[in-house]
């Protein structure tokens, strides 16, 4: 079977990207380099199209590290089952390693990525509040709708009104922009206002991080009587099967392009540690003033298994090594848990949670 890879560098790579999108979806590929934008021809049919973005970056306590998004992959209609989503996404993967990028992160449904290796990574944050509620705890006074962006999409449940961002810095603007977001609610006939707050990135931007998700404006909407909502991503379990995904290419130099990306105001736990995971080791050294990571373990080092998705999710801060040590029952001794919580400390990162803002 003859299998061609074309890029949106030619013209005949577009006109087969093209072409496939006209047989399942229309997506923007020119917002992304060219040579990423890929087509997948089978006996000279385009059968595949994937769409990467290879020029992201993610906050690290020290600094942004870079990573490639897929922004879009699809098949034809009628050529799927067949084994092409499978071959397109593994040369994919080859080509971000090969670039240098150790790390590929995507959004979309649960289970489709769980098979690829991909896993969850981020949490939501979210405050519920009704109109009645803010009136009746914050009266008349100031109201500033400039310190709120709404986001209202088709799908919008008719009794929430959806703010994606708040602007508001002292405990004043944030009584003003709660009073505007009662006035929309009622001006809008809806019965909730959801807070996306702290904001969450669109998908595939800048992933910030939050030292903690609770800021003065939580506070004063929990003191109005309004719920917060703290969730880890949960796409098997969740209204809408949507999550954002991360997985690791190559872990030793994602683990050290972490490392390299720590707070450097953080002092440098002392030991040393082995991980043996799906794709790869993983050797930390620590015991110098300087970190060696590397992918060979010397003899009698402390060693563990873990899957690649823990070692993600450990690096980017979203499980602890004590859960993940739970989770994956691997006995880690209490030093090094320890080790690792210190090396590579907890940080918030949020992703829109779906089923709230689309669904009641």
């Amino acid at each position: 079977m003859k299998i061609e890879i074309k890029s949106a560098a030619t013209q005949q790579g577009r006109e087969a990207i093209t072409e496939i999108m006209a047989a399942s979806y229309t997506t923007d590929f020119d917002c992304v380099p060219p040579e990423w934008a890929l087509a997948y021809v089978v006996e000279e049919i385009p059968v595949s199209f994937i769409i990467i973005d290879p020029n992201k970056y993610m906050e690290f306590p020290g600094g942004d590290l870079r990573f490639a998004f897929i922004n879009d992959v699809a098949t034809r209609e009628y050529r799927r089952m067949e084994g092409h989503f499978r071959a397109l996404m593994e040369i994919a993967f080859a080509r971000i390693q090969k670039a240098g990028i150790p790390w590929v992160l995507t959004h979309g449904r649960y289970p489709l990525y769980r098979r690829f290796g991909f896993d969850v990574f981020t949490h939501h944050a979210g405050l519920f509040i009704t109109p009645e509620q803010i009136t009746c705890c914050l009266g008349d006074g100031p109201s500033d709708p400039a310190l709120l962006d709404v986001f209202a999409p088709p799908a919008s449940p008719e009794e929430r009104l959806v703010i994606t961002e708040v602007r508001a810095n002292t405990p004043p603007e944030g009584a003003a922009a709660l009073r505007a977001a009662a006035t929309l609610a009622h001006e809008h006939g809806r019965e909730q206002v959801f807070f996306e707050h702290p904001p969450a990135p669109s998908y595939g931007s800048r992933y910030p991080i939050y030292a903690t998700p609770e800021t003065p404006f939580t506070r004063l909407v929990l003191s109005c009587g309004g719920e917060v909502r703290i969730q880890g991503a949960d796409p098997e379990n969740g209204r809408i099967p949507d999550a954002d995904w991360i997985k690791v290419l190559d872990a030793a130099t994602f683990t050290r392009e972490a490392v390299c990306a720590r707070d450097t105001a953080l002092s440098l736990p002392k030991g040393c540690v082995g991980l043996v995971t799906d794709i790869g080791a993983v050797y930390i050294d620590t015991s110098s003033d300087r970190v060696h990571v590397s992918d060979i373990i010397p003899p009698d080092t402390p060693t563990f298994n873990w899957p690649t998705s823990a070692l993600a999710q450990l690096v980017t801060g979203y499980q602890s090594a004590g859960v993940l040590n739970a989770r994956y029952h691997s006995l880690l001794p209490d030093k090094m848990v320890t080790f690792l919580d210190t090396l590579f400390p907890q940080v918030w990162r949020l992703s829109r949670n779906e089923s709230w803002t689309y669904k009641a």
